[in-house]
């Protein structure tokens, strides 16, 4: 039953994540009554009812959107956790049409450990980043932007975008450059990230009553998909390197 659960689930998901919208003019209900028990074998009435959306549902999964040379995620900096970011600030400043200054994705919210050399599918995606997150921009004054930076230290570094270098000293943030030039406290900071952490998680509180920019609720999922797309689309792999972003 399990499988079954799983397929209907993920199609859900996909389904709920597609930009295009449509309303329905006229319904024809029918109802299908299944009373058998599942022996752990299978049944043929839900394999029947299950069956086209299983197709449809693995044909998707299975699309490559194009190619990796191999991520890891690591901390307190890491190949994959690079990239994340920096799609994140690609994916925002496309649907906002203004200047990110950096971008973080919380560590936990990265579900893989390696992006393997080869073929990106789909699937794949929904595996390294399989909940509903969308992108938040926000505008955070230096003591929130410092606090959210000090948070990540403690943690032992999270995945930020290039524009950021730092040194772990204890559990604060020290050192700190953003866009090559050293940290202001009298700066206000444009920051992309998860709505889960701009809302609060992960014991980001302080970032709640921040002012928000709305982004239409665009997944992070679907940026990074698109970024491997447009990748591929120009003769190009997923890549990133190590560049002492954060140093513990």
């Amino acid at each position: 039953m399990k499988k079954y659960l799983f397929f209907i689930a993920s199609l859900f998901v996909l389904l709920s994540s597609c930009k295009t919208y449509y309303t329905v003019e006229n319904t024809k209900s029918s109802f299908n009554k299944i009373d058998k028990k599942l022996d752990g074998k299978g049944n043929s009435d839900i394999d029947n009812i299950i069956a086209p959306y299983k197709d449809k549902l693995s044909k998707k999964m299975n699309e490559v959107l194009g190619y990796s040379d191999g991520l890891s995620k690591k901390q307190p900096e890491s190949t994959l956790g690079n990239w994340i970011a920096d799609a994140i600030v690609d994916g925002a400043e496309r649907i906002s049409s203004m200047k990110v200054d950096f971008a973080i994705q919380n560590y936990g919210g990265v579900r893989i450990k390696d992006l393997a050399e080869g073929e990106i599918t789909l699937g794949k995606i929904y595996e390294l980043m399989p909940f509903n997150n969308y992108v938040v921009i926000l505008k955070a004054d230096g003591a929130v932007t410092k606090q959210l930076l000090d948070l990540m230290a403690s943690r032992g570094g999270w995945p930020i975008s290039k524009s950021v270098h730092y040194k772990i000293e204890g559990d604060k943030a020290v050192d700190i450059f953003i866009n090559g030039e050293p940290f202001d406290e009298n700066k206000t900071y444009i920051i992309a990230l998860p709505d889960y952490i701009a809302n609060g998680g992960d014991k980001c509180y302080f970032l709640k009553d921040a002012e928000k920019i709305d982004t239409d609720q665009v997944l992070i999922r679907d940026i990074l998909a698109e970024e491997v797309q447009i990748a591929a689309k120009n003769g190009k792999h997923i890549n990133a390197k190590i560049e002492g972003r954060v140093i513990k």
